[in-house]
Parts: C-alpha cells; sequence; structure tokens
C-alpha cells in the first residue's frame, strides 16, 4: 500500500502521508501531476531508505558510506523558507569531504592496531577509530575547534542513524575531546580562540568623530557612520543589520523592531531570525533617536524610494554584508586598529589587528558585556530585559557568551572595586596587625 496520497484542497492539489494525515508537501500543486511525481519521488526515497535498514541488518554498512549517504541527505534538506540555510545544510558535506574522507581514509595511519579504517561498519566503530581519527587530524594541523566541531558533527551522525535503524554504536555519543590529551592544545589561544577585545569609550569617541566629520564626503564615508553608529547602539548581528528596513525603526514610540534578515546565499530577504529570541523591540533613548532622526531625514532626501535603511550601492536591495565588513575593517584602519589592503572588487585583507574575526562582533560584544555589568546598578536591566536587546532566547546564553568579559575601569572604578574587595574579605584584620606596635 502506498504511504502518501494525494488529496483536492480548495481547488489544487497537495500530497498527505496516510499514517497520521500530514501534509509533506511544502505547497499546493496546481496540477495534479506534479502532486504524483512528488508522491514517486518520496516513495522512492522511502523504499530506498527501508532497502538500506534491510541491508544494515543483513551485512552491516561501513561507517563511511552512511556518513555520506546522512550528509547527502543533510545538503538536500536546504529549504530557506523552513528555516534551513544553506551553510547549515553543507556542514556534514563539508566535515565528510574534509575531514572523515581525508583522515579515515589513506596511508599513514597513526594507530597500527586500526587497520582499514575505511571499512569499519558503522556498528563497531569506538573508541580507537574515534582517536585515530583525531590523531591523523591533529598531526595534518587541523585547529582544536575543528575537532571539536568535527566531534560534535559524528555525535550528531550518530544519533541520527541510530533513529533511522542502522544500529551504529552509540558509545561515541558519550566521548569527551577535552579528555584526549593527545589533541589538547597547550597554547590558550589554540583551544579558546583568540579573546575579543572590547574598545573602550575614548577609542569609540576617536572612531566616531572622525566618521562624523567625514560624513557626506563620500557614499563610503556616510555609510560607514551609520553602520557603526548602529552597531554600537544596538549590538546588532550583520545579517539584522542588512535586514533593516525604514518600517522597522519607530521614532514615535522609540523602538527598532527586527523582524528579518538579508542573506545572499538565500535569495536575500527572510521574514526570520537567527532565533525567537532574535525577533525582538528594542527600546531606544536620545542618542538613538538622535542618530536614526538624521539618517531618515538623509534617505528621504537621497533614497526616497527605498525600502531599505540601508539601501544598497547597486540595485534594489541593501547594503550585503560583505560591503560591511569591509567598511567596518576600513574604519579599524583609520585609528589604527588594523593594517588592511583593499582590493579593487571591494575585498579586504586583514594584514594584522588586535582585534578578531568578524568585525562587528566587537560591537555586539560591548552592548552586552556592558548591559550584563551594569545590571546591579539598574533595577530595570532584569535578565530579560538584557536577553531581549542582545537577541536571545534564554539569558543562560547572553551570560554564558558574554558575562565573562571584564571591562577597562577608570582609576576611579578601580578604587570602587578594590574598597568593595577589601570590604568583602575583612582585609583590615592584615592592617590591624601590620599597625600594631612591635
Amino acid at each position: 500500500m502506498s504511504i502518501y496520497r494525494v488529496t483536492p484542497k480548495r481547488g489544487k492539489w497537495i500530497v498527505i502521508r496516510r499514517s497520521d494525515r500530514v501534509t509533506v508537501s511544502l505547497k499546493p500543486f496546481a496540477n495534479k501531476t506534479d502532486a504524483n511525481n512528488l508522491v514517486k519521488e518520496l516513495e522512492a526515497k522511502a523504499a530506498f531508505k527501508e532497502n538500506k535498514i534491510n541491508q544494515v541488518k543483513v551485512n552491516g554498512i561501513k561507517f563511511i558510506d552512511a556518513f555520506r549517504d546522512f550528509a547527502d541527505a543533510k545538503k538536500n534538506e536546504h529549504q530557506a523558507s523552513l528555516g534551513i540555510r544553506q551553510t547549515s545544510a553543507n556542514r556534514y558535506d563539508i566535515t565528510y569531504r574534509l575531514r572523515i574522507l581525508k583522515y579515515l581514509v589513506g596511508p599513514n595511519r597513526i594507530d597500527k592496531d586500526v587497520k582499514n579504517d575505511e571499512n569499519v561498519l558503522l556498528s563497531d566503530f569506538g573508541n580507537k577509530h574515534m582517536k585515530s581519527l583525531l590523531m591523523k587530524a591533529s598531526d595534518a594541523k587541523e585547529p582544536y575547534q575543528t575537532l571539536v566541531n568535527l566531534v560534535k558533527d559524528i555525535k550528531y551522525f550518530l544519533r541520527e542513524a541510530n533513529a533511522d535503524g542502522l544500529n551504529p554504536n552509540m558509545s561515541m555519543t558519550t566521548f569527551k575531546l577535552d579528555k584526549f590529551g593527545y589533541t589538547k592544545p597547550k597554547d590558550h589561544e589554540k583551544k579558546y580562540g583568540k579573546d575579543i577585545i572590547i574598545l573602550d569609550d575614548g577609542k569609540i569617541v576617536e572612531m566616531l568623530t572622525l566618521l562624523k566629520k567625514n560624513f557626506g564626503k563620500s557614499v563610503d564615508a556616510t555609510n560607514q557612520f551609520a553602520i557603526i553608529c548602529m552597531l554600537f547602539l544596538f549590538g546588532l548581528r550583520a545579517s539584522e543589520l542588512t535586514g533593516l528596513k525604514r518600517a522597522n525603526v519607530d521614532l514615535k514610540n522609540l523602538r527598532l523592531n527586527v523582524k528579518g534578515v538579508w542573506i545572499t546565499s538565500e535569495g536575500g530577504y527572510l521574514n526570520q531570525t537567527k532565533n525567537t529570541g532574535s525577533r525582538r523591540s528594542i527600546e531606544f533613548g536620545k542618542a538613538a533617536f538622535d542618530f536614526l532622526s538624521q539618517w531618515m531625514a538623509y534617505l528621504n532626501e537621497h533614497h526616497k524610494h527605498s525600502i531599505w535603511l540601508f539601501p544598497g550601492i547597486k540595485g534594489n536591495g541593501p547594503l550585503c554584508y560583505k560591503y560591511i565588513n569591509a567598511n567596518v575593517w576600513k574604519v579599524y584602519a583609520m585609528i589604527g586598529l588594523a593594517d588592511i589592503t583593499c582590493k579593487r572588487d571591494g575585498h579586504v585583507i586583514i594584514n594584522s589587528s588586535p582585534l578578531k574575526g568578524q568585525p562587528t562582533k566587537m560591537f555586539r560584544h560591548r552592548l552586552a558585556s556592558h548591559l550584563i555589568d551594569a545590571m546591579n546598578k539598574h533595577d530595570i536591566l532584569s535578565q530579560n530585559q538584557v536577553k531581549t536587546i542582545v537577541g536571545h532566547t534564554k539569558f543562560a546564553t547572553t551570560a554564558e557568551i558574554y558575562g565573562n568579559k571584564l571591562l577597562k575601569m577608570t582609576n576611579e572604578t578601580r578604587n570602587e572595586l578594590a574598597d568593595a574587595k577589601e570590604a568583602a574579605t575583612h582585609s583590615d584584620l592584615l592592617s590591624q596587625v601590620i599597625s600594631q606596635n612591635n
């Protein structure tokens, strides 16, 4: 009996699963033939999966083949409309090609007892195979974070394989990379990554003053000022910044409404955010009102027909991440925080910089860290308010990522902190002893 069937709905045709009557077609079909073709495709996939499971029960399946099939299936899941982005869909294919295939197959094995790793069955893939794979990757100078992601991907694959009835060795889902001494780096930054440097108020003022001075001199200079102001005021993700429309700015109620993102690789604007908490309204005060009022006036004069808060240089879309990324690096270079080379195509090469990775993240770390640091001083800054401003579903996420940053303090603040520490730990006991006459 067929697993799926075609049924009419509002003058069109949909495909439903017979067992639970769940609709499996993403949208109704105007043509019944197209709906029937989808049924044939789904039935063929179900038959293939059933055959694969039966094959496993009789002969077993190799770990490497099972991972390849898993990666291919994930790659085909890419559907921006359902929140499955291209980068997420391709992740396991990259792991398969650049990690599994590269280090599980081939000569120069680390462990002589682990022979023919590429032929190991999914049901037999265990501790010695995992360690051999990681040792080879480590010896090839793969970054520690790459190994972390490799283990994470294998664990996820094993859980999926188990759910599909492929009989994997589930013991590896508890494997702890940080307990495997062979791969553990001795260098702090190689293990945890480069610390995010948060600019102090002096550097921020220097940056904003320079950019305001150059405002209007060129398109880039104008956009640079606006981009930095928005990052400074709201700590937005780059995709959120590009996805802002003019309608998202509510000057009457003093709110910035973050409702979607712009991702070029996904076809442009998506009416969705990274997570539930990222879709949010952020209240703003005088500084943001002053900037946004001026910026909206500028847009009304120069881009009155564009719906975007940051209109693109060409076409009808907004500024892309590549442009934003490049121009933030140019700003850092202006104040001596980066040595860069600008290519003719607009790409920026970072020769050296004390700042880490994606340049926009510094502002996000700065905003979140300051909010967390000020929670005890301002009762209104509750956990709920802080995680909403930052765009997280849970405050625990905000605290884990941004709560361990020690911000630069003034001498007055340092003295206040030292006095508080001494009072809390009763350090005056030592002072009493020292002050006694010998």
